[in-house]
C-alpha cells in the first residue's frame, strides 16, 4: 500500500513539474516576461531623461534669481 501511495505521488509530482513543457519561453527562445522587462528598461532610460531635464531646469532658474 506504501509503495503505491508512493508511486501516486511520484507521478502527482512530475505532472505538475514544468519540466521542458514548450509554453514557458516564446518561439524565439525570449523568456515570457521580455516584454514587461523591455518597458521597464525603456522606463527607466526616460526617467533619466526627465532627471537631466529636471537639472538643467533648476540651473537656469537659479541663474535667473541672482
Amino acid at each position: 500500500m506504501k509503495k503505491i501511495i508512493l508511486i501516486a505521488l511520484m507521478m502527482l509530482l512530475n505532472a505538475c513539474s514544468g519540466g521542458g513543457d514548450s509554453t514557458a519561453g516564446t518561439a524565439d527562445g525570449e523568456h515570457v516576461w521580455s516584454e514587461q522587462v523591455n518597458t521597464i528598461d525603456k522606463a527607466k532610460g526616460v526617467e533619466g531623461i526627465l532627471g537631466e531635464a529636471g537639472v538643467r531646469q533648476r540651473e537656469g532658474i537659479d541663474q535667473q534669481t541672482q
